[in-house]
């Protein structure tokens, strides 16, 4: 972890968290969010299910806050019902949206904890509507953006700024370091873990936002 996330306050994982951070039940918050949005449009966890794929059960554990899903899963449940994935990333400070839709403050960004992914989110773009989105994201080891490949419309760009990640895009797999970047196009089949022993800490860009 860098020195200036430690001393603006931030929620992030420790390097010891590790493994026990993993462990840890689904986001309430979340829960929340998504059981309210699911319930606004007036749909079944059936329906929900339906639209996205998923099983009924895997989407009542998330409703309850007994597991966190993954980002594919996030994004198809967030389609599903009908909000944004950023409306669901909560706010430092929920009163103090910041000076403008220029300037996003380190202590303001909108966070989004995963923990059965082992993943935490910081959105860095202040306003919606942007074409590009920015954000942070930290790995514990063992973390992962889920087990299955995503593909999605849009081109991402990210460099390594500590830890490791190994990145799948399709057949090929690449193990990456501090300092090494990648970039490709979203609709190539992906998903990326944190195979080595210490936490990973990535700078991503993405356009057009999906999050």
């Amino acid at each position: 972890m860098k020195r200036d996330d430690r001393k603006a306050g931030k929620s992030v994982p420790s390097r010891q968290a590790g493994a026990k951070s993993r462990s840890q039940k689904g986001s309430p918050a979340l829960a929340d969010l998504l059981r309210e949005a699911r319930k606004n449009k007036d749909l079944s966890l059936q329906e929900v299910a339906d639209a996205t794929g998923l099983s009924v059960g895997l989407i009542s554990q998330i409703e309850r806050g007994l597991t966190t899903p993954s980002m594919r899963s996030l994004r198809q449940i967030a389609d599903a019902v009908g909000v944004s994935v950023s409306s669901l990333f909560a706010r430092t400070d929920a009163e103090d949206v910041g000076e403008d839709r220029h300037i996003t403050r380190k202590d303001k960004r909108r966070v989004l904890n995963l923990d059965s992914i082992g993943m935490h989110m910081e959105i860095m773009t202040p306003a919606e509507g942007a074409p590009i989105q920015a954000f942070v994201a930290y790995l514990l080891p063992g973390g992962m953006s889920g087990t299955e490949f995503d593909s999605h419309v849009g081109h991402e760009f990210g460099i390594i700024i500590d830890g490791q990640l190994e990145l799948f895009l399709g057949s090929q797999r690449y193990l990456l370091n501090p300092g090494d970047t990648f970039s490709f196009n979203s609709e190539t089949p992906h998903r990326y873990v944190n195979s080595g022993t210490t936490m990973t800490y990535i700078h991503w860009v993405i356009t057009p936002p999906i999050y």
